[in-house]
């Protein structure tokens, strides 16, 4: 079994995820054109917003230009409908990691037709705007949260029992820890130790979180680029410097003096997360960063036999989806281009191998690819939030590009 095998059944196998806009989906909004979604039949069949940009990658490099197209028009019908992309057509009180901007310039660069700049670019100023107007809460630092009103947060508080969680006696818990919750959600780590305190486990309230910010920085200079390359300097130059702006705030206070990581940093107690994490490799990514002493240490603590894990092992041995030792495609795509930004190519390549072996392996065995894997033992990972699902989505389109990258 070679990578070219697995890529030849993703190939035949796109067409099962997509989607017309007379598909019976979950929601009540009507997605105006075709979409894909992350799993073909059991799972996730309904449209979600930073699986796709993944999928897209997977899209763009198999030559399926308008799947990848129609799938940023989806993008681009939210934000002018609602003013921003959901986390899902049928989960609309949230967002997700903003990554609209990455895909627009990934297709711009791939065909270098400045039409689609123009398609997109007020779709992506407006998407900004709901970040900074909506998500800023320190110093001009953001974090995620949700738009779901009390009444709705006491009604799906019963989400606790996924992270085993107890139920709060009072009213006013209950509204904090769901609240939460559904604003990791919004992370798209649903669910993960980043915000343990000693207070609770969940408690995103308190702090500003690092991926976030530096996919905002991302978008900023995405924005920046292609206004530039459609001649409008000017407005280049503002997201150009809120870009710059936002770079100097992550490091002048995002920076964990004990360990030199960049980490999720609690503006209450003016202390930082306490978990190393995939995360912190999304200042590398964005260009935030250049240290690579940093990037090194982090990687020290997240590699495993099979991979990158998401988060370190730790003693406690509770562990959560988005935590040790699963490794999810998302952070596999930052942390390989985190480290070949750095110039530490023999490292990206060395965690792109394990990523791309550990599906190759798998496949051989289940004929399938899944939503996640074992950084630790190889296989498909496992954990007690819910059953792993057989995904083409964002895995199918990460190995893709990986494969591409490194000729495999």
């Amino acid at each position: 079994m070679t990578p070219k095998d697995v890529i030849s059944h993703i190939n035949s196998h796109w067409s099962d995820t997509i989607r017309t806009p007379d598909d019976v989906i979950h929601g009540n909004i009507r997605i105006p054109c075709n979409f894909t979604v992350p799993c073909a039949k059991d799972g996730f069949t309904d449209f979600y917003y930073w699986d796709t940009y993944f999928t897209n990658l997977g899209l763009i490099l198999c030559g399926r230009i308008d799947q990848a197209a129609s799938n940023l028009d989806v993008m681009k019908f939210f934000v002018e409908t609602i003013g921003y992309v959901p986390n899902a057509n049928h989960i609309t009180d949230r967002s997700q990691p903003p990554l609209f901007s990455r895909g627009v310039r990934d297709l711009y660069r791939f065909t270098g037709d400045k039409a689609v700049i123009l398609r997109y670019i007020d779709a992506l100023i407006k998407e900004h705007e709901f970040f900074v107007k909506n998500r800023t809460v320190f110093k001009g630092l953001c974090a995620y949260s949700t738009a779901m009103t009390e009444e709705e947060l006491i009604g799906a508080a019963g989400i606790c029992g996924r992270v085993s969680e107890p139920m709060p006696e009072s009213r006013e818990a209950v509204l904090r820890l769901s609240k939460n919750l559904y604003s990791i959600a919004e992370s798209g780590w649903d669910f993960t130790p980043r915000f343990n305190t000693g207070d609770g486990r969940f408690l995103a309230d308190e702090f500003v979180h690092i991926d976030l910010n530096c996919l905002l920085t991302d978008v900023e200079s995405n924005i920046a680029y292609m206004l530039r390359e459609i001649g409008r300097d000017e407005d280049a130059d503002v997201f150009g410097g809120y870009a710059a702006e936002r770079a100097a705030l992550i490091r002048e206070i995002m920076t964990d003096p004990e360990t030199g990581l960049f980490l999720d940093y609690n503006f209450k107690t003016d202390t930082f997360s306490r978990i190393p994490s995939a995360a912190s490799f999304y200042p590398y990514f964005s260009g935030v960063s250049a240290d690579h002493e940093g990037a090194l240490r982090l990687l020290s603590l997240l590699e495993y036999p099979h991979g990158l894990s998401t988060c370190a092992e730790r003693p406690e041995g509770r562990y959560l989806q988005w935590d040790f030792p699963a490794m999810w495609p998302s952070n596999v795509y930052f942390a390989v281009n985190a480290l070949d930004s750095l110039g530490l190519t023999d490292d990206a390549k060395r965690i792109a191998s394990k990523y791309v072996t550990n599906v190759t392996e798998v496949f051989e065995k289940t004929g399938s690819l899944w939503e996640k894997y074992d950084s630790l033992n190889g296989g498909v990972s496992y954990s007690s939030e819910y059953e792993t699902p057989e995904m083409l989505g964002w895995t199918a389109g990460v190995y893709i590009w990986l494969c591409e990258k490194y000729g495999f």
